[in-house]
Formats: structure tokens, C-alpha cells, sequence
């Protein structure tokens, strides 16, 4: 077999400027960043002047095209011409943008700094001695009263040396010259790699790196993956999907979840190993790219709405989200009421037996088989799997911690409960910044542990003894007060607290608290939340009409969801509003025209209750009954008569409000509305209800019916 050796060659540095500035020698963006100082670029330089060695650039030689460092500071590094090859910088980087920085006197910003460095400040200092080894002839300032700019030194020529004449002797100006001539005659050691593809030269990096910086797994697929031409750049896509979750506090999923959700959906045997991984195809990652992040977002969407798992911070593992991204990357819509309570299963099973804990690729790999079953809307066999939910007791025993895969898996339970303030029963809000380590603002000890240590009582940091607070209430309201004294206290101020406790899975009468007694305390929660867990992994779980609301009102407005905060009520003008039974109506019209769906009186576009009792005054009947036969009233005047079969009417309790529920289907002929006159077609468009004029309306009719 013939192999290329890669060649020793060499460059002067104005070669090395020139080639940088012509866009022929690059940096890959898989590089670290320019951390070098001033000084240290200073030294550099001295070693140069001095004649030392500096170490050899190793540069990869190629046609290929990846992902490079646009600019240096406030200098611009154009592309690479088309035809030119291009040399990849592999090993000496910090060196090669330090003297590129001092040539052109750079103003570089380095990462977390505020401040800007001019590398244009490097000076040589002339009445050092070059023969004196403890002397820095080149420093970042001036060590004596004779100096000049590097920047300068290294553009010398005949006609600066004039301008300089005022300021030198005719010996200083020879000095200066001698220094330019020996750093452009200073010959900078190269190898050059002549292999074009793009694995050997991250396997090059790799080796003569092995004491610094490692590429991950993702560099490595990034730069394989650029492509210019089809603007494509992995880390970009990435880095604004983390943006579009911080919006929702999901930023904590790190990368390797799409690299691995893309090996599963593209490798022929469904695997998600690092050398599957690194042998799929760039084109078919490029074109998937767009409905793997769907089929994360889809994830992320069902994890916060149907789990309601606000925050990524207590995921057991971000890992969840490749079997849950194949699952929504395979089907398109909700899943299927057996897809629901399987899926559900999946996700307690995989929770409660640290799953992913260690060898995580494989287990991935064998839990796409069981994706693929419930896919098919049957259960996968969970026989190898042991799930820790031994006893309330187990419970107890478990220490709790903030990185611990088991006690997220309970904090997610927690959560589901949507937790209220034991202040006011408003909702606790939860923020991935608040839940990073135990002793964070959002949890809460309810045997507070300071009060456990003065009464000598033991484990005190129990699982069982945590709950979710805002993130005011801790150490402002509770600090280290018995249970019995600050539950007190808020009971004082809220004579619900029990629906709050609820949420909590507490109960303020038998759970120890009145007698501070944390034995009885972790006895009645523990059991409670074990019974509550068992339900969940044995398919035993019944979600109730309650919680099935909450979900639909959590998950927000759509084309299948409406949100009306009153019937007629018009809280600006603080009276009735004809107009807005109207706009009622034309929302059933939409829904009965589209594919159905529900709208509920008494949700305000924040998802917060607001409840009836503002349109209940204005009623003759001032009760759900005038209620409901005023709504019918509307339906029959502004719909039709004949469509009191695709609604269903009903008042169920919300945030301890009662709303109005109007679940529509869909219609098998075209319905109008009709309003001072004027007939109309609405139809659903996101989450508003649009008119359709004539011909929008008879092609939407052909389409649809």
C-alpha cells in the first residue's frame, strides 16, 4: 500500500502573514479559543528574535471545507478562493494567531474578559542586550527609555527607517533593521498533512493533543458535518436550539442527545455508538438535521405538558430524550391512549433503575427496541430492567441530592403535583438556576434541617423531607422554625393551606406536623409517594378528569384550544359586551369548520383561572344553569340550532375556580355565522379563528369536506 508522508517543510514569517491573509492558512473552529496573553505572546517573540526554536505548525493540506475562525480580534480573515487549497492549522494555534496578532497589532477581546488587548502595544526594547539571556528584548511594556513597537520592527523598511531618523541614532536604526531582518529570515518549521479526508486530520489532532485540549464527540461532528455552500453549521443549529430552551428552562439538554438521536434514526443497525456514530453520512445528517430538533422539541413539549417537568435541571437524565425524540421522530402527532400509559411506564421504569447511568450507548440501543414496540401500541418486556422501588421505607433511607438520578425521578413526581406556596397557594415557580445543588433556592427541607440538628434528631436530609418552596419562602419565611410553628404562621395567612400541603403530597392533620413529629411525618408522605410511584410503573395510574384539564389548559392555546377569559364580561369597561358573546360563537363556528376542539370560559391567555363569576352577575339566572342556557342562547343566535350535537358543555373545577368547558367537534358540512347581518366563514389558523373570504372558502371546502 502506498501512504503519503506527511512533509517537513518551512516558512518565513512573512510567507506565514501573507498566506494567513490571503485566506490560505485557517484555524478550525474545533480549536480552543485564543487564550494567550500579551506577555506570553511577547515572549514568543523574543525567542524568535533570539533564534530559539518555537516548535513546529503541523497544517492539514486539503480541498475539504470546514468550519474555520472568521477573524482575529478586529481583524477579518477572508475565505479561501475557490481552487486554492486550504491549510488547516492541526498543532501550533495559539502560537500562529499570537505572531499574527503582533504583525498586525490586533485588538483582541478574549472570552469572559471586558477589556480589550492591543497587541499593537508589544514593543522591542533597544538598549537591552540580545546577548543577555536574562534580558526580554521584546515585552508587552517598555523596560527602558529606548524603545519602539514591534508592529513596527516587523514592517521595517527603508522609508520608516527615514521617518525614524529624528528619533534614533544611526546605530539604534541599524540595531532595529538587524532585528527585522532576523525575524524575516527566521524560518518557522512546518509539517504538512497531505491527506484530504477529514478523519485522518481529526485523528492527527487527537494524538498530538492527547496533553491538552480532547475533542468531543461533537467537534468532531461539526466540523465533519460544515458545509458552506448548504449553510450548515452544527454548532450554530445547536447553540440556537439552547437559546429557543432557555425561553423554557430547558437549556441544561447537552449535545451529545442529537448526535445520538440522529445514529438511531439514520444507522442501519440503530445504534448510537461513537464509531457509529462518526461513520454516518454528512448529507443525510444535514437533511434530517431539521426533524430530529422537532422531534426533540416535540420531547420537550410532552416531558413540561403531560410529566410536567418544568425544568430540565430535574430530568433524571437529558439521555430520556433520544428514545422519547425517536418515538415523536417515527409519529408525527400525539401519541395514542396506549402509546400515553406505555410511554408512561417507560419513563418511570427508566427513571426509578438508574437506566442511564453508565454504559448509556448500549442501553439506548436496546431501548429503541422497546420505543419501536410501543410504536406498535404494545408493551415491551421490561424483564432485565430492576426498578428501585423496594418499600416507603427504602424511601426514607434515601439521602437526598440534586444530581442523583433517583432523587430527580421523585422531584419529577413532586412536580407533576404542581406544588403551591404554603403562603398563598399560588404556584411554585421552578427555575433550572434554583435547582442545581441541595442547598438551592428552590428546595425546601419541611423538617427544616437546622431545626433537626438542635433537636438531635437524624436524617434529617431524608428524600422524604423535601418539597419544592419559591424561592423567597426558605430563609426569609421558615429558616429554622419547627414545622408546627411557620405551617402555623401561614395557616394564619391562608385558610386553604391544606389544598397547598395536598400538592405537596402532606396532609396538615396526621402527618406529625402540629407535634413536630418527623418520624410520623416520613412514615405517611414515604408510603404516599411510594403508592403514588408503584401506580405509575404498574400501568395502574389513572390520570382523572381534573388532571387531564390541567394539562390541556398547561399545554396552552392552539389550533385545537381556545382560552376566554370572559363570556360578555368586558373587564376593561367593567360591563356586558355584546360583541363578546360574538366572539364566542365565531370560536365554536372556527372549530366546528376545522377539526374541533375545546374552549374554555374563564382562562385568561396566561393559562391562569379567572373563572365565571363576573358573566355569572350579568345574568338573569345568576347560576351555572343561566349560565349554560344563556351559551345556548348565543350558540342558537349566531351558529344554528342544529349544531347542539357537536358541542358538549361542561363547568369542571380549575384552580379551585369553576370555568366553562366547550368541547366542539368537528362538523360535516359548512358552518356560518351570522353578525349585524353580515354571514362568515371562520376557520382555525394557530390560535385565532380567521375569516375566509369567498374563494378562500371554496377551495378550503373542496379540501376539507
Amino acid at each position: 500500500m502506498n501512504f503519503e508522508q506527511p512533509k517537513p517543510d518551512s516558512k518565513k514569517y512573512s510567507d506565514l502573514i501573507s498566506d494567513i491573509e490571503k485566506g490560505i492558512i485557517k484555524i478550525p473552529k474545533f480549536q480552543r479559543e485564543f487564550v494567550w496573553g500579551i506577555d506570553k505572546t511577547a515572549k514568543l517573540l523574543d525567542s524568535i528574535l533570539k533564534g530559539y526554536p518555537i516548535g513546529t505548525f503541523i497544517l492539514w493540506k486539503t480541498d475539504e471545507r470546514i468550519n474555520d475562525i472568521k477573524n482575529v480580534g478586529n481583524l477579518d480573515i477572508p475565505p479561501t478562493p475557490d481552487g486554492t487549497k486550504v491549510e488547516y492549522v492541526l498543532d501550533g494555534q495559539q502560537r500562529i494567531t499570537s505572531l499574527f496578532a503582533a504583525y498586525r497589532g490586533a485588538k483582541i477581546q478574549k472570552v469572559d474578559e471586558k477589556k480589550v488587548t492591543d497587541y499593537g502595544d508589544i514593543v522591542v526594547n533597544i538598549d537591552v542586550d540580545i546577548s543577555d539571556s536574562d534580558g526580554q528584548v521584546i515585552s508587552a511594556e517598555p523596560s527602558g527609555k529606548k524603545f519602539i513597537s514591534l508592529s513596527t520592527v516587523l514592517n521595517f523598511s527603508f522609508s520608516k527607517a527615514k521617518e525614524l531618523e529624528s528619533q534614533f541614532t544611526e546605530a539604534e536604526l541599524g540595531l532595529i533593521d538587524y532585528y527585522a531582518t532576523a525575524f524575516r529570515t527566521y524560518e518557522f518549521s512546518t509539517v504538512v498533512l497531505r491527506k484530504e479526508d477529514i478523519d485522518s486530520a481529526i485523528e492527527v489532532f487527537t494524538r498530538i493533543n492527547t496533553g491538552g485540549q480532547t475533542l468531543t464527540l461533537f467537534e468532531i461532528m461539526s466540523a465533519k458535518t460544515y458545509d458552506e455552500d448548504q449553510k450548515f453549521d452544527m454548532t450554530v443549529k445547536w447553540g440556537n436550539f439552547i437559546k429557543e430552551l432557555k425561553d423554557i428552562n430547558y437549556d441544561g439538554v447537552s449535545n451529545p442527545v442529537v448526535l445520538s438521536l440522529l445514529s438511531l434514526v439514520l444507522s442501519r443497525t440503530k445504534e448510537c455508538k461513537r464509531k457509529t456514530i462518526l461513520a454516518l453520512d454528512k448529507q443525510a445528517i444535514i437533511d434530517t438535521w431539521g426533524d430530529a430538533i422537532s422531534a426533540l422539541k416535540d420531547s420537550i413539549d410532552y416531558f413540561r405538558t403531560t410529566y410536567r417537568i418544568p425544568v430540565s435541571q430535574i430530568l433524571p437524565y437529558d439521555s430520556l430524550l433520544v428514545p422519547f425524540g425517536y418515538f415523536f421522530f417515527h409519529k408525527k402527532d400525539k401519541p395514542s391512549g396506549v402509546q400515553k400509559k406505555l410511554l408512561e411506564e417507560f419513563l418511570w421504569r427508566m427513571s426509578l433503575s438508574f437506566r442511564y447511568s453508565s454504559s448509556t450507548e448500549s442501553k439506548l440501543a436496546q431501548d429503541i427496541k422497546r420505543i419501536d414496540t410501543i410504536l406498535k401500541g404494545n408493551r415491551p418486556d421490561y424483564a432485565d430492567i430492576k426498578v428501585n422501588l423496594e418499600s416507603p421505607q427504602a424511601l426514607i433511607e434515601t439521602n437526598f441530592s440534586a444530581g442523583n438520578s433517583y432523587c430527580k425521578a421523585i422531584l419529577c413526581l413532586l412536580a407533576y403535583q404542581e406544588p403551591k406556596d404554603f403562603r398563598d397557594n399560588g404556584k411554585v415557580i421552578l427555575d433550572n438556576s434554583w435547582l442545581k445543588i441541595a442547598n438551592s433556592k428552590n428546595y425546601h427541607h419541611f423538617f427544616p434541617k437546622a431545626y433537626l440538628k438542635g433537636q438531635e434528631i437524624p436524617n434529617g436530609n431524608s428524600l422524604v423531607n423535601i418539597t419544592f418552596v419559591s424561592d423567597h419562602l426558605n430563609k426569609r419565611k421558615i429558616g429554622a422554625k419547627a414545622p408546627s410553628v411557620y405551617i402555623g404562621d401561614f395557616h394564619d395567612e391562608n385558610s386553604e393551606i391544606n389544598i397547598a400541603l395536598n400538592s405537596h403530597f402532606i396532609e396538615l392533620k396526621g402527618f406529625g406536623i402540629e407535634s413536630n413529629d418527623y418520624a410520623t411525618f416520613l412514615a405517611k408522605r414515604s408510603k404516599l409517594i411510594y403508592d403514588e410511584l408503584k401506580s405509575r410503573v404498574e400501568l395502574t395510574h389513572q390520570e382523572s378528569v381534573t388532571e387531564e384539564l390541567e394539562q390541556l389548559i398547561v399545554t396552552g392555546e392552539s389550533d385545537l384550544v381556545e382560552f376566554k377569559s370572559t363570556l360578555r364580561y368586558d373587564l376593561r369597561t367593567k360591563d356586558v359586551n355584546k360583541k363578546l358573546e360574538f366572539v364566542i360563537a365565531k370560536t365554536i363556528a372556527a372549530f366546528l369548520n376545522s377539526e374541533g376542539g375545546d374552549l374554555l370560559i374563564g382562562i385568561d391567555d396566561d393559562s391562569n383561572a379567572f373563572g365565571l363569576d363576573d358573566d355569572l352577575r350579568t345574568l338573569e339566572k345568576q347560576n351555572i344553569d343561566g349560565f349554560e342556557l344563556h351559551l345556548i342562547g348565543i350558540i342558537k343566535k349566531y351558529v344554528g340550532t342544529e349544531y347542539g350535537g357537536h358541542t358538549k358543555i361542561s363547568f369542571p373545577v380549575y384552580d379551585n375556580r369553576k370555568i366553562c368547558r366547550i368541547q366542539v367537534s368537528r362538523s360535516g358540512t359548512p358552518v356560518f355565522t351570522s353578525f349585524e347581518g353580515k354571514d362568515e366563514f371562520f376557520v382555525r389558523a394557530g390560535c385565532s379563528s380567521q375569516p375566509l373570504n369567498r374563494g378562500e372558502q371554496s377551495t378550503y371546502e373542496k379540501e376539507h369536506w
